[in-house]
């Protein structure tokens, strides 16, 4: 993510232009030249919201990236989290920042829980991982992040007995069960990561519906992966698969148990299941079987 954005500027002016054009027009044509004034009034107001709203973002931002990385962060990262070792020099860098300005915009929300400074870490953790290849990429719509105490049911309400430990809710929330949380970061290699299959799901948010089709895929690609994909639920169902067996439930979860795989087992996914991972690197502009061949790295 970046700290600044001039080009918002520029469209905030570009917005204020157009609508003192228009306003005042209409304002012009319904009440003369009084209200045309107060519609072009208006339009301008409105402009100079937007901007102030952009440059107190990058204020924020450059807030948020003055001070060094906090040391305890980065050894909660690399004690708790491999593929944050795993990552060249620059992209690890390039993690903390946008981590902490993450952290500096998301709300977290604890439910009859505390929302520690380490789980806010491995939340921002989670979203970072699945947007880190795309510099200019913003969490726009998310709304909130709710850390519950445990599993919980289709209503939302604590549930023991569920097996649901993660959603991405409506209006942009998303739901993370804290204990599956934690889970989702101490084993790197069972492909189990709760917090990134959930961030996924949340890249679907601005399509009309869940398709199991990566946001923003082209065309071209589109079909590719359908028909990957297709292919790949069979395997799963048939037992021949490293994924999670719940990818066979539902083409959205399929892209987010691959997902999970992606960035949990890069290597295992890259040798039993390529053509998955070859569109997933593309897709995240990420490498990290790449990264772990850099580290010496094999499944045997």
């Amino acid at each position: 993510m970046r700290f600044d954005y001039p080009r918002d500027r520029i469209f905030s002016r570009g917005i204020g232009l157009v609508l003192v054009l228009v306003l005042g027009g209409l304002g012009a044509t319904l009440g003369g030249a009084r209200a045309a004034a107060g519609g072009a009034a208006l339009g301008i107001a409105i402009a100079l919201w937007l901007e102030h709203r952009s440059r107190r973002r990058t204020r924020r931002r450059r807030r948020a990236l003055a001070a060094p990385f906090p040391t305890r962060w980065r050894e909660l990262l690399f004690e708790r989290y491999d593929h944050f070792d795993r990552l060249p020099p620059e992209l690890r860098s390039r993690f903390e920042d946008d981590l902490r300005i993450f952290l500096a915009e998301a709300r977290i929300t604890g439910v009859e829980i505390e929302a520690t400074e380490e789980l806010r870490v491995l939340v921002a953790a989670s979203a970072v991982t699945v947007s880190l290849g795309w510099p200019d990429y913003e969490w726009d719509q998310l709304g909130e992040v709710l850390l519950y105490p445990q599993s919980f049911d289709r209503d939302y309400a604590f549930a023991s007995d569920s097996d649901t430990v993660g959603e991405a809710a409506g209006l942009g929330t998303v739901i993370l069960s804290a204990p599956a949380l934690r889970e989702s970061f101490e084993d790197p290699d069972d492909g189990y990561h709760v917090g990134i299959h959930e961030f996924v799901h949340l890249l679907d948010v601005e399509q009309t519906h869940l398709d199991g089709i990566p946001a923003g895929l082209t065309p071209t690609r589109s079909r590719e992966w359908l028909t990957v994909m297709e292919k790949e639920m069979e395997r799963l169902r048939r037992g021949k698969s490293v994924l999670d067996p719940y990818g066979a439930d539902e083409p959205e979860e399929f892209l987010g148990v691959a997902c999970e795989a992606f960035f949990e087992i890069p290597l295992l996914l890259r040798r039993r299941h390529r053509e998955v991972y070859t569109i997933l690197a593309e897709y995240f502009r990420q490498d990290p079987a790449a990264w772990d061949d850099e580290r010496g790295l094999s499944y045997d």
